[in-house]
């Protein structure tokens, strides 16, 4: 049995638990290799671990998963009458009534089972996560080539695309987002047919995937000299970014490094213009744990894998973000997307 199956398997009998199912993609990927809607995995200290997948999905589960397979059915479930079975705490309504149904069985939520699992990457983690960083660096060097006057935001969005593809990405980690001038202060920006302009702000924010573990990277442009306001905020943010990159070390709250860079961000007149947290944790997902946030009590980890993203965005002017991917290591941190 693997580490993670065993880690799990002592988070299940110190819960005082007869067993623990996943219904979530990610989770059960982690565990088992494969991942698709509609499967579950059931962990048990006395029967091990089985993944309950359709039909539809049974030969590639046969291909990719390291574990015993079944076809899924809560029938399963039915045998454990009397019995505590865990289940995630990101289960849908609809799936915790359908459990409900299943006479005698006493589930309970578990909270961050598998999540808290997830937060220290192994070496195979970290492997696919260089290589996701090596893709999309290479990916942003492109787009500062190919980012000319008079291309519209969705034609560098597409190049970008098909860019990551032929580089070796499955896909990219979320859509492209590629916001020019005023659109730069909307930090979550789609897309448009807006022609890039000579005194434009261009922020340009990506990210792969490579065989299932992203990455997310963003800088930003300009076509023309700054002038003294974006200048201004460009410094602000990238030495607010430093200090944050600098803060992160094993033992390390990650409310300090959200701080690093938000007072900074304040002390600099900003303050109000930084909306969101410093960053969050990249792995099988794009966003997961743990936050850098001022909220978070969260303590750094060696082997942990976060965002350093500070922004400024001034609604109807312009917006600039500068973020990297960065390991945490025992005497500091290593940025992956430089």
């Amino acid at each position: 049995m693997n580490l993670r199956l065993r880690n799990l398997k002592k988070s299940v009998v110190l819960a005082k638990l007869d067993g623990f199912v996943s219904f979530n993609p990610s989770n059960i990927f982690y565990l088992t290799g494969f991942g698709e809607e509609g499967s579950f995995v059931f962990v048990s200290p006395n029967v091990g671990v089985t993944l309950f997948v359709s039909k539809l999905n049974y030969l590639s589960a046969k291909k990719y998963a390291n574990c015993k397979i079944r076809i899924a059915s809560d029938k399963f479930l039915r045998r454990y009458k009397n019995k505590k079975i865990g289940f995630d705490n990101t289960v849908s309504f609809a799936r915790i009534e359908k459990l409900k149904k299943i006479g005698g069985v006493i589930f309970e939520s578990c909270s961050g089972f598998v999540e808290n699992l997830r937060l220290i990457k192994d070496q195979t983690e970290l492997s696919k996560i260089r290589i996701s960083c090596g893709i999309s660096k290479k990916a942003i060097e492109y787009a500062e080539k190919k980012l000319h006057i008079g291309i519209t935001e969705k034609e560098l969005a597409d190049e970008i695309e098909h860019f990551l593809r032929i580089s070796g990405a499955e896909k990219s980690a979320f859509d492209v987002i590629v916001a020019s001038g005023k659109n730069s202060s909307d930090p979550h920006h789609k897309p448009t047919d807006r022609k890039i302009q000579k005194d434009d702000v261009v922020v340009v924010d990506l990210g792969c995937v490579y065989e299932n573990y992203k990455s997310d990277l963003t800088r930003t442009f300009f076509l023309d000299t700054m002038n003294r306001r974006t200048r201004s905020v460009f410094v602000t943010v990238s030495e607010a970014q430093k200090r944050a990159v600098c803060a992160i070390k094993d033992g390390v709250l990650c409310s300090k490094v959200d701080f690093a860079a938000r007072d900074f961000v304040n002390n600099n007149g900003f303050g109000k213009y930084f909306i969101h947290g410093t960053g969050h944790g990249v792995g099988i997902n794009i966003h997961e744990g743990p936050l850098i946030s001022a909220k978070s009590d969260r303590v750094l980890k060696v082997g942990m894998v976060v965002t350093v993203e500070p922004g400024v965005y001034i609604p109807g002017k312009f917006g600039i973000r500068v973020e990297d991917t960065v390991l945490v290591t025992k005497s500091g941190c290593e940025i992956l997307t430089v």
